[in-house]
């Protein structure tokens, strides 16, 4: 059996927009950053992964068969009963679902320094999204799915939550999966980087493998971008002083033509690039 969650061939299509078709692997002991413009399908994934929408075609296949009540989602605002406190949230909790363990929760809301009796209602945003990290936990999720979870924080609390699934995922045997606009989060912790545009997968892979590769080459016409980028050209942007061009192959034409000036891409420059895209 698989070590990780398998997708394969995912297609999904409403009126105006299709997903797919799809291929992505979520490996165990592992964080896939997911990537990409508004529209640009990362929900309809996340729902079908969840099983909250019927892929048309394609599968997923999980290590565990019990695969629905081993998914966890925290989502960037919260949606759990805002009078209850963690210790009727746990109880509540312990009555839906088969695979709940009180004393797990209780742990990890310790360790999160929330107290059990306060209502979810009086926690800040960072404590909100901590909470629903412990129902994670608690629930032996094998596969946690994080949207827009940063979405709202101050820095501080931005850094301290992204600590915090780091040490979630410290169990080998956890997946998760975020979905994010702020690139910088996942450039920090994700092992693994899936880039949705227009419904298709335009990049994935690992990540540090991702960020060695791509680069920024600048020139001052069209023509020398032609001449140094070659094939390697991803997708292009010009502005007042030049045309830069995303490439893939960053050590290549560093080596082949060692007077360009080629930057390191962020994961932000490679999404800003590809969705503004001009044509050279």
């Amino acid at each position: 059996m698989s070590d990780s969650i398998e997708i394969r061939g995912l297609c999904k299509s409403f009126p105006g927009f299709e997903l797919g078709s799809i291929d992505l692997d979520l490996p165990k002991g592992s964080i896939t950053g997911l990537v990409g413009n508004n529209g640009a399908g990362k929900t309809t994934l996340i729902k079908c992964i969840t099983g909250a929408v019927t892929p048309d075609s394609g599968t997923i296949t999980f290590p565990d068969d019990d695969k629905r009540k081993r998914i966890a989602v925290v989502f960037s605002d919260c949606h759990l009963p805002r009078e209850l406190t963690g210790r009727q949230m746990s109880a509540v909790m312990s009555g839906i679902c088969g695979h709940w363990d009180n004393a797990a929760f209780s742990s990890a809301m310790g360790r999160f320094g929330i107290p059990m009796d306060k209502k979810i209602k009086t926690m800040s945003t960072g404590m909100q999204k901590r909470i629903q990290i412990s129902i994670a936990s608690a629930q032996d999720a094998e596969l946690i799915i994080l949207d827009e979870p940063t979405s709202g924080l101050d820095p501080a609390a931005r850094d301290e939550f992204l600590d915090d699934v780091l040490g979630y995922i410290q169990d080998e045997g956890r997946i998760v999966l975020m979905s994010s606009h702020i690139t910088g989060d996942l450039e920090k912790i994700a092992d693994y980087i899936a880039f949705i545009h227009d419904g298709k997968m335009e990049i994935s892979g690992i990540k540090d493998d991702i960020l060695e590769r791509y680069g920024i080459l600048r020139c001052g016409n069209d023509a020398d971008l032609r001449r140094i980028g070659g094939d390697s050209i991803v997708a292009v942007r010009r502005n007042d002083f030049g045309v830069n061009a995303l490439i893939d192959d960053r050590a290549g034409i560093r080596e082949a033509f060692p007077e360009a000036v080629v930057d390191p891409a962020s994961l932000d420059d490679i999404l800003i690039f590809t969705i503004r895209e001009e044509r050279i």
